[in-house]
């Protein structure tokens, strides 16, 4: 039986897009530290784009390994374990750099990552109880409406025309309603497969 842990499995293509997405947040982080008043209208809008652009790619590579891994056939544990962990990292990142760029309010923020601690810690008692909770539909188009809403804040700028910051808070806004709405989904089903355990 194949191992889990050789070279082919690691590399593959579904984990080499999950580590691509992981290596990305550290020059998010950078290109966001260097946005400064400081600097030129021109320099701050290029660094605007470039973590935008950087942030998409990794939104996009979420979609997408998910999508190589069963039409390749790679599907691992590896990848099961660290494809939700980058893309949590991924959103946190973006979340918590935008609080001192004045982007983001800091009670938002927490409401943002108080969700998802929440969803996480559901997660891991349920997988101690040998529970599989599957998740629904409303949380994967919370994390599409997330991931448009944070490349427009991210981008800021009005770009061709159009105010994607106040776009990108629209976007967010929705997500918000997906997210707690898939919330109270994920904990009422997390309580009804508990109840069916002690029958």
């Amino acid at each position: 039986m194949k191992s889990q842990f050789d070279r082919s499995t690691l590399l593959s293509i579904p984990n080499l897009l999950t580590y691509g997405r992981i290596a990305v947040i550290p020059l998010i982080i950078v290109l966001m530290l260097l946005q400064s008043s400081e600097y030129s209208f021109r320099a701050n809008r290029l660094l605007c784009i470039s973590s935008a652009i950087l942030f998409i790619l990794a939104a996009i590579s979420d979609l997408v390994d998910g999508y190589f891994a069963r039409r390749l056939k790679q599907v691992s544990l590896m990848g099961k374990f660290f494809d939700p962990i980058a893309d949590k990292l991924v959103h946190m990142t973006a979340i918590v750099m935008l609080i001192p760029l004045g982007r983001m309010p800091a009670w938002f923020a927490v409401i943002l990552l108080f969700r998802e601690f929440l969803i996480s810690g559901l997660r891991s008692v349920a997988a101690g109880e040998g529970l599989i909770i599957a998740a629904g539909g409303s949380g994967k188009k919370k994390t599409v409406w997330f991931n448009v809403g944070l490349s427009g804040l991210l981008l800021y700028y009005p770009t061709f025309g159009v105010d994607v910051y106040k776009g990108g808070w629209i976007c967010i806004g929705i997500g918000l309603a997906y997210s707690l709405y898939s919330a109270v989904e994920y904990f009422m089903l997390f309580v009804r497969e508990v109840r069916k355990g002690e029958k």
